[in-house]
C-alpha cells in the first residue's frame, strides 16, 4: 500500500493535502517552510424534502487539476489496488478538518473513474453536510434507515443518474446514534455491501464522537483525516491509539488543506 496511509509512528510519509503530495522523505524537509491554508468550500444547495429514490442533479464539485489526480492516487491505493477497500469511514480527528469537503471529492473522482456504483453515507449525525455538498435533499436517509424497514434503495438517492449515490443523514438525527450498536446496524450494512461496489461513511469527528469508531468496526476499516499546521501531533497519535483500542483497523491517514507558497514547477525541482 503506498504510503498516503502509513501510520503516524512510521513517519515520514506521503500526505494527500488537496493540492499534491509530500513524497516519503520530503516531510522533514519542508516542515519548517511557512505554508498557507487551503479553505474547505461547502457549496451551496438545498436542503429541501425529497422523494425516496430520486435523482438529483449533481454539481462538478470545486476541484482543481492537481488535486484530482492526488485524489485518483490516492483512490488507486485505497480502493482499486488489488484487495482494496470497499466500505471505508472517513473521521477527522477533530471538527473543521475538512473531512466532508474530502470525501464529497474522494467519492466524485471514484464515480467518474467507472470502477462501479459509489455510494456515499452521512453519518454525521449532529452536523450533516454531504447533502448540500451535492444539492440533494435531507427529508429521508441513514437514520431514517436505522430506524424504518423498507430497502435501502428507498433511502437512497442518485446522483445525475450515474455511478454515484448519496444516503443522506435523514430527519432522525442524533436520535439514530445508539442504533449504531444494534442489530438493523449490521443489517443495513449489510445491504450497502451488496448493493454497492464502494461505500464512503462521513462520521463525526473523533474528538467529539465515538460513531466513526462503532462503524468501521463492521466495515474495512477507517481513514483518519488530519489539517496541516492545525492538528497537532499528540491529538492525532491519541485518536490512532483510541482506534487501535478499539480494535479497528487503520487503513491510513490524510493530511488536508496543505498548500505552498512557491509556483508548483519549483516546488517540483527542489
Amino acid at each position: 500500500m503506498s504510503k498516503i496511509f502509513e501510520a503516524f509512528e512510521n513517519e515520514p510519509m506521503s500526505q494527500t493535502n488537496g493540492d499534491r503530495s509530500v513524497a516519503a522523505g520530503e516531510t522533514d524537509r519542508f516542515r519548517s517552510r511557512r505554508v498557507t491554508q487551503m479553505s474547505s468550500v461547502i457549496l451551496d444547495g438545498t436542503a429541501d424534502g425529497t422523494a425516496r429514490s430520486a435523482v438529483v442533479a449533481s454539481p462538478a464539485l470545486e476541484m482543481d487539476q492537481a488535486t484530482r489526480q492526488e485524489l485518483t492516487r490516492l483512490i488507486q491505493n485505497l480502493f482499486l489496488r488489488p484487495g482494496g477497500s470497499r466500505l471505508v469511514a472517513f473521521s477527522g480527528v477533530q471538527p473543521g478538518v475538512g473531512c466532508s469537503w474530502l470525501l464529497a471529492r474522494i467519492a466524485e473522482v471514484l464515480g467518474d473513474a467507472n470502477a462501479g456504483s459509489v455510494c456515499v453515507v452521512d453519518a454525521n449525525f449532529r452536523s450533516p453536510t454531504l447533502h448540500t455538498s451535492f444539492n440533494a435533499g435531507n427529508a429521508l436517509g441513514f437514520s431514517d434507515a436505522l430506524v424504518g424497514s423498507e430497502p435501502i434503495s428507498a433511502y437512497v438517492q442518485s446522483l445525475g443518474g450515474g455511478q454515484l449515490h448519496l444516503l443522506s443523514s435523514g430527519s432522525v438525527g442524533e436520535k439514530a446514534e445508539p442504533l449504531l450498536a444494534s442489530t438493523a446496524f449490521r443489517v443495513r450494512m449489510d445491504e450497502l455491501r451488496s448493493e454497492f461496489d464502494y461505500v464512503l461513511f462521513d462520521t463525526a469527528p473523533l474528538a467529539c464522537r465515538p460513531d466513526a469508531l462503532a462503524i468501521a468496526s463492521r466495515i474495512d476499516g477507517l481513514a483518519l483525516v488530519v489539517e496541516a499546521d492545525a492538528t497537532h501531533r499528540e491529538t492525532a497519535l491519541k485518536a490512532a491509539k483510541d482506534v487501535a483500542a478499539a480494535n479497528v483497523r487503520m487503513l491510513g491517514v490524510v493530511l488536508n488543506k496543505r498548500t505552498y507558497p512557491i509556483p508548483a514547477a519549483l516546488y517540483k525541482k527542489l
